[in-house]
């Protein structure tokens, strides 16, 4: 009875571990299912360069705007320079602009154009922003925002000279100098200053008639702020007009060698990028400098570069092509190319430039923090996006 007992009781011992383990099992692929469903929650990593962005998409027209009595209109299109709209005290709201939001230039057919179109949020319909087009602007080429006031610089081609608008797109000042000769780049360093002339910051003008880079300082005087222009840096002529872009970034490594207030400009005609360091106390005398700066990249996968602009997540340089209609990202510190994308699949001819689309770049983080690149595209007369 005893033996009975007992083995009865073992029977229930080894019943009982059983139901443990089995318990013990369960939870381990009750914790395994929680793991493998939080794992796949895991947000994807951030996307740095444009090898990982795959969707082209289209902001809006540049040549079909609302214009300032609220309607649409057609304009004289063929949109060139693009910048997106700082933080400032006054794009923070009740301006025409706000801080993130894209303005475009319509250069014209015959560089002759004469409006500046807003996209509110970075999204279509486009807005006139110039409130007054047929104030001057005549061929609006590319330009740069003042990151302290908020205005917008533009080098105006076919007028010979630089124009200034306020955030509420009225014109501020019309600049003109002798050493202007059809502005076409245009760069801000970012208000870094010039003890040599007490500038408070300075803005950098390429001229398409005789490929030379100018620098406009901001000087203000007890009369009131005056804008000496100098000339720093000529390239070669690429034929009759030499289209030089220009952006600007306070440092710079190369090849080992660490250089600071760096601007950078496209040299179509060697088809390569220069770099000019020191360039906001570079020459402040009468004389002009013929500086061809120091070689940045050069050769393929260049193809006579249009515009371009820095990577915000990496510090690259991103490049628009006009032979190829191609976007490429360049590693500036180790002379690498990182990518290259296809943006218009329009052959182009390069003889008459027909079918060249891609004019200029500009560079941010979308809401999830990967990048995202707006570029102009000549063929379709619009502003378009590259995102992931």
């Amino acid at each position: 009875m005893f033996k009975h007992r007992m083995r009865f009781i073992g029977m229930g011992v080894m019943i009982l571990i059983l139901i443990l383990s089995m318990v013990s099992l369960s939870g381990l692929t009750t914790h395994a299912s929680a793991s493998l469903s939080a794992g796949a929650r895991r947000p994807a990593a951030v996307v740095r360069t444009i090898q990982g962005l795959h969707q082209l998409s289209v902001v809006g027209s540049t040549q079909l705007i609302v214009d300032a009595t609220g309607h649409t209109a057609s304009e004289d299109a063929n949109p060139y320079g693009v910048a997106i709209v700082p933080l400032t005290p006054t794009t923070r709201g009740g301006g025409k602009v706000k801080a993130g939001d894209l303005v475009v230039t319509n250069i014209g057919n015959t560089d002759t154009g004469n409006t500046l179109v807003v996209f509110p949020q970075q999204a279509g319909p486009g807005h006139l922003f110039n409130t007054i087009p047929n104030a001057g602007t005549s061929g609006p080429a590319d330009e740069a925002f003042n990151s302290a006031t908020g205005t917008d610089w533009v080098a105006n081609v076919s007028a010979n000279d630089v124009q200034i608008f306020n955030p509420s797109g009225t014109l501020l000042k019309q600049l003109t100098s002798p050493l202007f000769n059809h502005p076409w780049g245009m760069a801000s360093n970012h208000n870094q200053p010039n003890p040599v002339d007490h500038a408070t910051g300075s803005f950098f003008v390429t001229n398409v008639k005789d490929a030379t880079i100018d620098r406009i300082d901001i000087v203000p005087t007890a009369k009131g702020v005056t804008f000496p222009v100098f000339q720093i840096g000529q390239l070669p002529m690429a034929g009759t007009e030499t289209k030089i872009g220009v952006t600007w970034l306070p440092a710079l490594t190369i090849a080992g060698k660490r250089l600071t207030d760096v601007l950078l400009a496209i040299d179509p005609g060697e088809n390569r990028i220069a770099a000019y360091p020191n360039s906001t106390t570079a020459n402040t005398t009468a004389t002009r400098s013929s500086s061809k700066g120091i070689t940045v990249f050069q050769g393929k996968p260049l193809a006579r570069p249009g515009g371009f602009a820095l990577n915000p997540l990496n510090g690259d340089l991103l490049v628009v092509n006009l032979d190829e209609n191609t976007l490429v990202e360049l590693n500036m510190s180790a002379s690498t190319v990182v990518g290259t994308k296809l943006l218009d699949n329009v052959p182009d001819d390069r003889q008459t430039g027909n079918g060249s689309a891609l004019f200029d770049v500009a560079a941010t983080a979308d809401a999830r923090g990967n990048l995202e690149v707006f570029f102009t595209e000549d063929n379709t007369n619009t502003l378009d996006r590259l995102s992931l």
